[in-house]
Order: C-alpha cells, then structure tokens, then sequence
C-alpha cells in the first residue's frame, strides 16, 4: 500500500529539541565542536549530525506510551513479531524477500559494525572507500586498515574497479566496509555496480560488512538496491540496518544485521551472547512498532525531505558550489572551490552566522572542499540557515 499523497503529518512545527540532552541542540556540545561560545537559548542553526528535528509520529508515540505504562521492562526474549515486522517491511517498501533466520537482533547499527568487525577482522586486512562516514575507520582500525578513494565524475561518485581488484589481491583484504546508500554522497548505487562488486569480493573471498541504515529514505527516482539481493550469488556477506535513521529513534540503540550465513549468523549470536550484549526492550518493541504502524509517516517524511532538499539545492545553485545531488538520505554533500581549509571555514561559519554544518574531515579522506548539509529539519530554519551559509561563502577571503 502506497501512502496517501496529501501530508497528514505536521513537518514544519520545530521540535523543542533543547534541555534534553540532544547532541544536535545541546550548546555545550556545539562549542566544544565548533569552538563557538553559545548559550542554550541563543539562535543558531544545527545541520550537522545526522537525525531529524521531527515529532514522532503520535500513533506511535500512543503505543510507546501505552507500552511503557504497562510497567513491564524486565528481561525478555525477542518475540517472532520483531522479525516478522522486518520481513513485512523489506517486502512492502523494498520488494526484498528475507527469512526470520537471517535476523539477528543487535544494538546500534555502528556498534553492530564494530562487533561484527572485531568478530570477523581483527588484525585482518579491511579496505574502506573514501569520502565515508567517519567510524568506518574507527572499525578498520581493529584490523589492518587500507584506504581507496571512490571517483568523482560529474557530481557523483564511481567506484574503480580495475584499482579496487588491485587492493584486493596486492592487500590480501578480508573485509570490505561498505556503506549503501552512500554517506556522505547520498548515492544509491545501482545494481551493476554491486554486482561488479560482490563479484570481486566473491573472487577474492573478501567478506562484505555493509552498513544500510540509509536504505529507507528514497527521495530520488532511483532505487535502492540492498545487498540481501546477492546472498544467492555470494554468502559472505553481512547487511547492518534499522529503521532508527528512518523513524529518528537512533537514542534506543537498537538495530538487527541480515545475513544468509547460517555459520555467520551463529557466531555473531555466540559472539553477543559472550559479551553479555543485546538489544533492549523499548528498542525491539520501537522496530516493530514503527515498521507495522509508521508507514504513512514515513510516506509523508519522504515528501517533506524532497522539498527541502529542492529548496536547498536551487539556493546553492546560485553561487560557484557543486553540488552532488542525492539519490537517498536527507543529507547534501557539497564543494566549495573557493575554500582552502575546509575546517576553518566550517569553525568561522559557525561563529560568524550560527550555522552548523558537517566538515568534510569528519569522512576520514578525499574530502578537502566539502561540507555536508542536514536538511531534516523545519523548512523555514533550513531556509535561514542556507541564506546565512551563501552569504557567508561569497564574502570568504
């Protein structure tokens, strides 16, 4: 079922994100980051970390409530309706068939990303492709950690696949961190150019890790192309996803990895198990929750991000920024060719106008020239904010 196309779910209101800890909001935070001096009522304009100023969809919020004023959050067991809401999920919005045995439940997505990497890499050989989110590295640091730049042609990034086999066989890799959609890029690659891959990887033996967390959030005519489509062709590899990018709950910490390895999926089991480690209640019952109930907000999402990502783009048009327009995720990548150090820039921006954005440096390399713009925000704030940025980069010296 298609959601109805009239927005029933209120966008615009700004959420009261301050008091309450959030990362994004919290001025103590922002200073020590941007070397700013804020106070927590001052006006500033935060588009850097990657989660949405959006209320929660009030029929699940409903739930939650009535879920926690059940007064039941002892230990538990995971119910078969979690993985059925999954399996039902990836059915409806991506036309993708998984099996209950290929779930398993976990904590955040990059915590799953560092376990999985410290169970199946350490002091191993892992390749990263760069720009990319930047605790990819943090997990290839577990191992031996290799880097290849992705190609940027015309505003979008290629992978080389004659240099990729060349890492793959001159480094004897063991594990290719891979992020699908692209992030920072906001690409969705296409199904050739996973093939080609998982092609090269099945050749060389190289297990794939990829992070998905992004998947949800089509906002292009594209399509999104998991890697749970190549499990026939190649089983040697682990997709890390949840819907807390999706459904902005990443504060419960929970997510769940896919993977068709039988073998794999019970030594990460065991591998949790060890550590005493696992998902928890109000996470579980949050997939499953949003996945079976948030579908019409999600429909709505999809068309406000769209509409703030066209607003943004036609204001940056306007001035000598390239822009890498993106296919998924509401996030926008995009070079500034006047700006020697990225960094700086991105400090003195935020001291001079209060605008927040990511620095490129924060996507470990390939990324001098670029900042990352959070456009999951309300329209008039992200409006301000980009005025403020254009103004700011036209007079830089």
């Amino acid at each position: 079922m298609k959601g109805d196309k009239r927005m029933k779910n209120d966008f615009g209101s700004i959420l009261e994100r301050r008091h309450n800890g959030s990362m994004k909001w919290e001025a103590p935070y922002i200073n020590k980051r941007f070397h700013t001096h804020f106070q927590t009522e001052d006006q500033f304009y935060p588009l850097f970390i990657a989660d949405m100023d959006f209320k929660m969809d009030e029929n699940v919020q409903k739930r939650l409530m009535k879920f926690v004023s059940e007064g039941d959050l002892g230990y538990f067991h995971v119910q078969d309706s979690f993985y059925e809401s999954i399996i039902q999920w990836y059915d409806e919005i991506h036309h993708i068939h998984i099996n209950k045995d290929w779930i398993v439940p976990s904590i955040g997505t990059i915590t799953s990303l560092h376990l999985l990497t410290d169970l199946f890499a350490r002091d191993k050989n892992i390749l990263i492709m760069t720009p990319v989110y930047g605790p990819f590295y943090n997990c290839a640091q577990i191992g031996h950690a290799y880097k290849m730049p992705l190609k940027n042609k015309n505003q979008e990034y290629l992978i080389d696949y004659d240099e990729l086999e060349k890492m793959l066989k001159l480094h004897q890799i063991d594990v290719l961190l891979f992020c699908n959609p692209h992030n920072p890029g906001g690409k969705a690659w296409s199904y050739e150019e996973l093939n080609q891959l998982v092609q090269l990887c099945k050749k060389y033996q190289v297990m794939i890790i990829s992070d998905e967390i992004h998947g949800d959030i089509l906002i292009s005519d594209k399509k999104f192309v998991s890697l749970i489509q190549f499990f026939d062709i190649y089983d040697h590899i682990i997709v890390s996803s949840s819907p807390n990018k999706t459904f902005n709950i990443s504060g419960l910490s929970t997510s769940f990895t896919i993977c068709k390895n039988e073998d794999f999926n019970k030594q990460f089991n065991d591998y949790l198990s060890k550590l005493h480690i696992g998902p928890q209640r109000i996470g579980i019952y949050m997939i499953e929750t949003v996945y079976n109930e948030g579908k019409q907000w999600y429909y709505d999402l999809l068309e406000y991000l769209r509409q703030n990502i066209n607003m943004t783009m036609e204001l940056l048009e306007t001035t000598d920024m390239k822009i890498m327009k993106p296919d998924m995720g509401y996030l926008i990548w995009v070079y500034l060719p006047k700006i020697a150090n990225i960094d700086q820039f991105v400090i003195d921006l935020a001291n001079e106008t209060h605008v927040l954005l990511e620095t490129g440096s924060r996507f470990i390399d390939n990324y001098e020239g670029w900042v990352r713009i959070n456009t999951a925000t309300n329209s008039d704030l992200l409006k301000e904010a980009m005025m403020r940025f254009i103004e700011f980069y036209k007079s830089y010296k």
